[in-house]
């Protein structure tokens, strides 16, 4: 019975990580009263950590750290992010901070962004750009399950610093191309999705790229890195990277209180359907082949990759890898948790690589 249960999870787990998911985006939190300067919340993730972002369908706001507990009730100061929603409207927070729209995303962040498509290996891809007077420049690659609004916490510090910048959609993003297996290739598909990001930007006079990757992008990152080298990638900005799925599968299992088995049954069974190597895309296992800069964000408060793949690969390369270990701070969260001390590292990190 444990060993079929053992089984049938590894099975399962592996159907989450490869299936898009195409449920509706769900809004669990109403808002119970507003003010010019606050908001009260009720429902699951109000009390979202750090500078977090607030969404509802045609509206966006932020909200402080800050937060006072009365009873069910959640308190918080209020940033109209451009809105302010009324009482009584179902909302969810989001860490990303910043609004996906593009016309919202100028009108907080002043920035004169715009929204260009790059051909790749399916049709055209859509991306995020930012012009910047440098030649070197950053393309950011969301995680599994975002959206491009995932990486605009660092594009205004990065462009103050000159980059231009394109956050990119991959396949199955809702607005790209879908993968005609309808699967999730972890990396293994999207790093060509990637190549093609970064032929645009040599195309628009780019010398070299800075690649930044978020949660699964890491690992999109780190398979183009293997799959197509890394001539004229200048450095690496990951944020609570993937870097080894077999970590990530463990956790899981633990979490699930299954066996460590079931994570290399998980393994099995991606390859098996798919053709995926998860063990070919190990970056903590391969860190001596690892030849760029890397600046590595993770927090310690990470409940989906874990924190001990980013602190082995840390180990086993100081020569070339920067560790921000964020004390609590939960996945893809170190900026919410300190925006300032973020982005300066991430500024000085860039603006340092050395030049091709």
């Amino acid at each position: 019975m444990v060993v079929a249960t053992t089984a049938a999870g590894g099975w399962y787990y592996a159907d989450e990580l490869l299936l898009v998911d195409t449920s509706p985006t769900e809004f669990p939190i109403e808002v119970v009263e507003v003010s010019d300067t606050s908001v009260t919340l009720i429902g699951e993730g109000a009390d979202q950590p750090g500078l977090t972002g607030l969404d509802w369908p045609g509206g966006y706001a932020r909200v402080g750290p800050d937060i006072e507990r009365v009873g069910d009730t959640i308190t918080r100061s209020l940033i109209p992010f451009p809105d302010v929603p009324e009482p009584g409207t179902m909302v969810r927070t989001n860490f990303y901070a910043y609004p996906l729209d593009l016309a919202s995303f100028r009108k907080v962040s002043e920035l004169d962004a715009d929204e260009i498509v790059y051909d790749g290996p399916l049709g055209g891809y859509p991306a995020t750009y930012l012009p910047g007077e440098r030649s070197r420049w950053v393309i950011h690659v969301h995680g599994r399950g975002a959206t491009r609004a995932e990486a605009f916490r660092l594009l205004p510090p990065l462009h103050e610093a000159g980059f231009p910048q394109l956050a990119i959609a991959y396949r199955n993003d809702d607005d790209a191309p879908a993968d005609p297996n309808g699967r999730y290739g972890l990396g293994w598909t999207e790093s060509d999705d990637v190549a093609a990001a970064i032929d645009y930007a040599r195309g628009q006079g780019a010398d070299d790229v800075i690649l930044a990757g978020y949660s699964m992008g890491g690992a999109v990152v780190g398979n183009y890195l293997r799959v197509h080298g890394p001539d004229g990638v200048a450095g690496v900005i990951y944020d609570s990277p993937v870097l080894s799925w077999s970590d990530v599968l463990a956790n899981e299992s633990r979490n699930r209180n299954l066996p460590a088995v079931a994570a290399t049954i998980a393994s099995g069974v991606v390859r098996l359907r798919t053709g995926i190597n998860l063990g070919a895309m190990n970056q903590v296992a391969n860190a001596d082949t690892l030849t760029l800069p890397v600046l590595l964000f993770h927090g310690s408060g990470d409940e989906t990759v874990p924190v001990s793949s980013s602190d082995a690969f840390a180990d086993a390369r100081p020569d070339l890898v920067t560790y921000v270990r964020l004390d609590g701070a939960g996945h893809v969260q170190g900026w919410n948790v300190d925006p300032a001390a973020y982005e300066q590292a991430a500024a000085e990190f860039a603006v340092t690589l050395p030049n091709p």
